[in-house]
């Protein structure tokens, strides 16, 4: 599921198609079922109006050029050459941010029990261990089942449960979490290992996020690995992810939800917020403990204090994929961000950009444009 919403460079489709490109290359995933979310945009008139595309807020001239966008989506989705062929494009009337525009992408479209999320300026710029870490999903949580109750948030979370709710892949800013929640927040973790099924052939692997698998001529076979290297990851990221479809639908979205996600926001700053509170109220609880005991040393309070981490973070279940259990050796950024205002993306002129050869040009889409106003009707009339 991609959410898409208005940047400086539409119509341009080229960052659209990057993102695309890169699940389907660097991936394997280019066989799964594609859902694109549309948000809505509020309007701004006068001479002094400016866009501010964060908050969903657009001039007129901004709109049109997001509807025009949007229709040149629409056409790609059935375009048998376009990386986009097949995608399901659900276009939202009102503003709903990124939260609530995800949320109705998983509740309307997605029937595999694991969805990727992605956002529209997010792509992977490494290649990646897709389905070893869907099959850590499936082993660790068909170990623990996701438990509901009538009380809501983590009051009704297994202490003693180990699930992988969600899995995210190491951006510049995540790949170095360990360190950051260390040094910012005296924060302890440390990445560990989730196993996989050794006796799990790729093609029921890859069965777990879609019905029909990829030829390898489409999609290249992905990494293999034993054992997925996992670090906690104290704060939700909206970046590129794979999660438990249940988890998102029950704790994230549904009545059981961790917290109150506000239309307009993302998950990032409200959920994102509520876990870093939580490790750092057990981390200080801990050490209050530990002050507090007759007899102690400075091992087992450390110790605690990581144990007390741990346990308070467990019911969230986020995880971040790091290559390897050596802290000081985290390894590289898979996922890259694509700034949407750099003027350069239309033209294609960006390093960020690997997979030019999917992109339509904006000399493409005139020629195209021009021979859809010659036939009666076009795309137009659908939005």
């Amino acid at each position: 599921v991609l959410t898409t919403s208005p940047v400086g460079t539409h119509p341009s489709t080229r960052v659209l198609e990057e993102v695309f490109a890169s699940i389907a290359r660097f991936a394997g995933a280019g066989a799964c079922a594609k859902v694109i979310v549309a948000d809505g945009v509020k309007t701004r008139e006068g001479d002094d109006a400016q866009s501010k595309f964060r908050s969903g807020i657009v001039t007129r001239d901004a709109e049109k050029k997001y509807r025009h966008y949007l229709r040149r989506v629409k056409r790609l989705t059935l375009t048998p050459s376009s990386v986009l062929h097949g995608a399901q494009l659900l276009i939202l009337d009102q503003r709903h941010g990124f939260a609530h525009a995800l949320r109705r992408g998983i509740c309307r479209a997605v029937k595999t029990p694991f969805v990727l999320v992605a956002q529209h300026d997010r792509s992977f710029v490494r290649a990646v261990d897709l389905t070893a870490v869907v099959d850590a999903m499936c082993v660790a949580n068909e170990a623990s089942p996701l438990e509901t109750g009538p009380l809501v948030g983590l009051q009704t979370e297994n202490k003693n449960a180990f699930r992988l709710n969600y899995v995210g892949f190491p951006t510049s800013t995540t790949v170095t979490h360990a360190r950051h929640v260390l040094s910012k927040y005296a924060l302890e973790i440390a990445p560990f290992e989730a196993p996989t099924r050794s006796d799990v052939t790729d093609a029921s692997r890859n069965a777990k996020l879609s019905s029909d698998v990829a030829s390898s001529d489409s999609s290249p076979p992905n990494p293999k690995t034993e054992n997925v290297a996992l670090l906690p990851l104290l704060q939700f990221y909206d970046s590129m992810h794979v999660a438990s479809t249940r988890w998102y639908l029950s704790r994230v979205f549904g009545r059981e939800r961790y917290c109150t996600l506000p239309k307009g926001g993302f998950i990032e700053d409200t959920l994102g917020q509520l876990m870093l509170r939580t490790a750092r109220d057990a981390a200080r609880a801990a050490r209050v403990a530990g002050d507090a005991a007759e007899k102690k040393s400075v091992g087992d309070e450390k110790r605690k204090v990581v144990d007390a981490i741990r346990d308070a973070h467990r019911p969230f279940g986020a995880y971040v994929r790091v290559a390897s259990l050596d802290p000081d050796k985290p390894g590289d950024p898979v996922c890259g961000h694509i700034d949407g205002r750099d003027s350069r993306l239309a033209d294609g002129a960006n390093r960020k950009f690997w997979f030019e050869e999917w992109h339509t040009s904006e000399e493409a889409w005139g020629e195209l444009e021009r021979n859809a106003r010659n036939d009666d009707g076009g795309d137009d009339e659908c939005f």
